[in-house]
């Protein structure tokens, strides 16, 4: 591919100045308005953040290509936050099985954004999440035996955390990568806020079904405030150790019936809860931010199901009067997203319906093409789930099983999630990483948190796009070329233009600096 991709390149650039012309007036152009575009591509780990020939823009860029890029400074859609993934107990337990300086090479490929993919976007669990190596399941408030409650959290600690070298993991990543920035969120509260005392699941069938189930384990309405105060520690605790978490999540996926650590809250819970975790930032001055449902596109709103959970009725106001729905909409900062039931046009929708930015949260999607087209669906931010495994793809406690009384070291034996980003070998102590993670750092490498979407043109012949304005003047386009042959693309923002090469089978970024005509 290197061959005829500088053959390609080459023609592409003589071809390019020959369409922007050398008379006095395609000169002045050049001179006047015209700025360098630089570019990088990946294909894999063969062509890994690989630099593309320098073009220029100018009006004068015309001529046959394969694709157009059209991109509206004036028409701006949602931010970036950040690419990244999870802080699980698992993933962070294999990435201890390495030496040392295997850790720390694997840390910085994987965050650093001069060495690395820059991923700069993590999730922390508070407490166990769906999956854990080592028993047993936790919350940050486990009671010693004989105390039935702690509602003033003296028992309280992060020290699971600490043991288990999470806040060391941390720490190798702020290194690596100190604009990285972190959110939380917890799959249930500590037993003893429950109406069943159980921190995991546990799942019944509805009444009349031999199929369907439900969560027993609800959040007890006397502990709406000490659960929201629970949060608070939290985030005290983690800025201890130097830690910011910036925003934490309402509950992941409420109401699931699993077995695994779940908890259900109604719509109701939810409004109230919403509202005493902010009133509780407030008074502990915590600038933290709050992301609502964290539940897939199917649970947030669908039109053609009548079972799904509708969990937009948060912003309604409450039947009884006691919230309003402006109110939980004010103490909300975004809505986030899983990816795996529904349709993730939801997004856009829930963007411009509320005004909320929107966070895909979890995801164990490694495609580059489909963070491509979630950040056309005004997603802000992608986040990997479990993303890093041994080379059998366990030990993993963890069970899709409606089975209250299941046995956990049989689900420990049993169940694999091979192929994740990262693979640790624990015979070698070294690891690997797939492909997909150069074609990450496309994105994570470049952009920057505050920097905002455009709205752009559809994909064309195979070629799909992402554009963003960057601080004051500069954008960065992410182009991807699914076909199996090299693409010209002109790109026009704003009145500018380039043409450029973009390498089969590959997601190539373009950086440059310029003001709209």
């Amino acid at each position: 591919m290197r061959r005829s991709f500088t053959t390609m390149a080459a023609v592409a650039a003589t071809t390019l100045s020959v369409l922007i012309g050398t008379g006095p007036a395609a000169q002045a152009d050049r001179n006047t308005h015209a700025q360098a575009v630089t570019g990088t591509f990946s294909a894999g780990a063969a062509h890994a953040w690989q630099s593309l020939p320098a073009v220029r823009t100018g009006s004068a860029a015309s001529g046959p290509v394969d694709a157009t890029v059209v991109a509206d400074p004036s028409d701006l859609r949602q931010k970036y936050e950040g690419i990244g993934f999870s802080l699980d107990e698992t993933s962070v337990s294999n990435l201890w099985k390495l030496t040392p300086a295997k850790r720390r090479e694997a840390i910085r490929l994987l965050v650093d954004p001069v060495h690395g993919a820059g991923l700069d976007r993590f999730r922390l669990t508070i407490g166990s999440p769906d999956l854990i190596e080592h028993l047993p399941f936790w919350s940050e408030d486990d009671l010693p035996a004989g105390v039935k409650d702690d509602f003033g959290l003296k028992h309280f600690s992060i020290q699971r955390d600490v043991d288990l070298h999470i806040i060391d993991t941390i720490k190798l990543i702020q290194h690596y990568n100190p604009r990285a920035t972190f959110f939380a969120s917890a799959w249930s509260a500590p037993a003893w806020m429950k109406t069943n005392n159980q921190f995991t699941g546990e799942v019944a069938l509805k009444p009349g079904s031999t199929t369907d189930y439900y969560q027993v384990g609800k959040l007890r309405d006397d502990c709406i405030d000490v659960f929201a105060r629970y949060y608070v520690k939290y985030v005290q605790a983690y800025a201890r150790h130097g830690i910011r978490v910036d925003a934490l999540t309402l509950l992941n996926e409420p109401g699931m019936d699993v077995v695994y650590p779940a908890m259900d809250i109604s719509i109701a819970q939810q409004q109230k809860l919403a509202l005493a975790m902010k009133r509780e930032f407030k008074s502990a001055r915590l600038n933290t931010q709050l992301y609502v449902h964290d539940f897939n596109f199917w649970d947030w709103r669908d039109p053609n199901s009548t079972t799904t959970k509708n969990y937009h009725r948060i912003f309604d106001d409450a039947p009884d009067g006691s919230v309003k729905g402006e109110q939980v909409r004010k103490a909300t900062d975004a809505i986030a997203f899983h990816p795996y039931w529904g349709d993730p046009t939801v997004m856009r929708d829930a963007y411009e319906q509320t005004g909320k930015p929107v966070e895909m949260t979890e995801t164990s999607d490694l495609s580059p093409s489909t963070i491509l087209d979630y950040f056309r669906l005004d997603a802000g931010s992608y986040i990997l789930w479990a993303q890093a495994t041994d080379q059998d793809g366990g030990t993993l406690h963890w069970t899709p099983a409606r089975d209250n009384n299941v046995d956990w070291d049989e689900v420990a034996a049993t169940t694999k999630w091979p192929d994740r980003l990262v693979k640790v070998n624990t015979n070698t102590k070294d690891f690997s990483v797939r492909d997909e993670l150069y074609s990450m750092g496309q994105f994570a490498k470049y952009l920057k948190p505050g920097d905002v979407r455009l709205e752009s043109s559809a994909a064309q012949n195979g070629v799909s796009n992402v554009i963003y304005r960057s601080g004051k003047s500069g954008y960065v386009a992410v182009l991807g070329n699914s076909s199996s042959a090299d693409r010209t693309v002109r790109v026009t923002v704003g009145g500018r233009k380039f043409v450029t090469t973009v390498p089969a089978g590959s997601f190539a970024t373009y950086r440059w600096k310029g003001t709209a005509r």
